[in-house]
């Protein structure tokens, strides 16, 4: 059975991706719900969750989405990781329009975007076992790319 582990930047598409993935019977979790913890002032997945998010799943496909600095722990235990990315642009307006979601419209989280843009991105590209330009397909299309990797 297999785990992808979905990550980006905010405004690239993780969070539409797990809900399509999840009306196509998948099983998907946003570790920003519930598999998180503060550590020195700062959010970060809760590895004991996360450990037993593999323990729960071992026997069945799972989709897991998230982007934490300390993500890369876990790597290891995922058998594909899959960047989401997107122009700037693109993801700032994409930010600025969504409903589900308010991070991303003030003035100081706006460069806060930026500046992972600049500086975060490139780790992520690093660690990526496949980097997926959300600006190019369509939802249907990054779904198919994913559920082929299982």
């Amino acid at each position: 059975m297999a785990i992808i582990f979905v990550t980006g930047l905010s405004g690239t598409g993780k969070s539409t991706v797990l809900e399509e993935l999840k009306v196509l019977g998948y099983n998907v979790v946003d570790t920003d719900y519930g598999y998180i913890k503060e550590e020195y002032g700062e959010m970060v997945l809760d590895e004991e969750k996360i450990t037993n998010l593999f323990e729960e799943y071992r026997n069945s496909h799972l989709f897991i989405a998230g982007i934490y600095s300390n993500q890369g722990k876990f790597y290891e235990h995922f058998d594909y990781v899959v960047l989401l990315k997107v122009k700037l642009n693109v993801m700032l307006e994409r930010i600025n329009n969504r409903t589900s979601n308010n991070y991303g419209k003030s003035p100081e989280e706006v460069e806060k975007v930026i500046a992972s843009y600049e500086s975060v991105l490139p780790i992520l590209e690093g660690g990526a076992d496949i980097v997926i330009d959300t600006s190019n397909y369509g939802v249907d299309s990054i779904c198919t790319r994913l559920i082929d990797l299982l």
